[in-house]
């Protein structure tokens, strides 16, 4: 999956740089891209996600879909991580976020807040993080980057497919706010959460994600429908005294009717 992901990002890559996509323009949908390339919607969400990760696409002004960043030509030609004081830097911040996120809530996070945090006006912050959505993505992605699925899972499709379940439901249970922030939906420049979402699709599907037939077919939407209960319940559960007994029994009922034993 995470090959057919490259191609359909490198490709998109190379339509900007060359002003086939010019800044501002739509980017072709994840329903188009699947059409084009006849893959599955994983591969199309993270090829999305990388270009936006690499700062070539941002959200629409609009809220819908992907637009070729005003940036995007320059980032195209020279793309790589940013040099190692600024990678330090922008983790700082995030770590900073990420600590008043979990004491306050999402709702008193904000740019001239985290500034202030690290003792920094905001127009320095800015220099690092272009925006609050971009802040928030970073933060998402560094919560899951630190909660890796495990190399090599044991078990069956269904216990592998659980383990990732209860390891989401332990970090949203450690940061509240981080529900409210992730989607794995919409690509937001979050690697580790495509990373998540990956792991659980070769899981389901048995294999690295290169399959074919019934498995490779219901793999993405049982990955994804998994990962949306076990937010869901974040969102619903979480605050309750009996969260942790109502996820896992929901968690149990929804494998059930999966029918992954095997």
């Amino acid at each position: 999956m995470a090959r057919k992901a490259e191609r359909i990002a490198a490709e998109l890559r190379r339509r900007i740089v060359e002003g086939e996509l010019r800044p501002g323009q739509a980017l072709p949908a994840a329903k188009e891209l699947m059409a084009e390339w006849g893959v599955s919607m994983g591969p199309a969400y993270r090829a999305l996600t990388m270009l936006r990760h690499d700062g070539l696409v941002e959200r629409a002004p609009a809220g819908r879909g992907l637009v070729v960043a005003e940036q995007a030509a320059t980032a195209a030609e020279s793309p790589g991580p940013p040099p190692p004081e600024e990678a330090a830097i922008r983790a700082g911040l995030v770590r900073a976020a990420i600590a008043i996120a979990d004491r306050e809530g999402l709702a008193a996070l904000s740019m001239r807040r985290v500034a202030t945090e690290c003792g920094q006006p905001s127009v320095w912050l800015l220099t690092y993080v272009r925006d609050r959505d971009r802040l928030v993505a970073l933060m998402s992605d560094s919560v899951f980057a630190a909660h890796p699925p495990p190399a090599h899972p044991a078990g069956d499709r269904r216990a592998r497919l659980e383990s990732v379940c209860r390891l989401q439901w332990a970090m949203y249970r450690r940061h509240p706010w981080l529900a409210v922030a992730v989607s794995f939906h919409r690509p937001h420049g979050t690697p580790h959460v495509a990373a998540h979402t990956d792991w659980a699709v070769a899981a389901v599907t048995g294999t690295g994600g290169g399959d074919t037939g019934a498995a490779a077919a219901t793999g993405p939407m049982i990955a994804a429908t998994a990962a949306n209960f076990v937010r869901g319940s974040a969102l619903n559960l979480a605050a309750t005294p009996a969260g942790d007994d109502a996820f896992e029994a929901g968690l149990q009922r929804l494998l059930d009717g999966f029918a992954l034993d095997g």
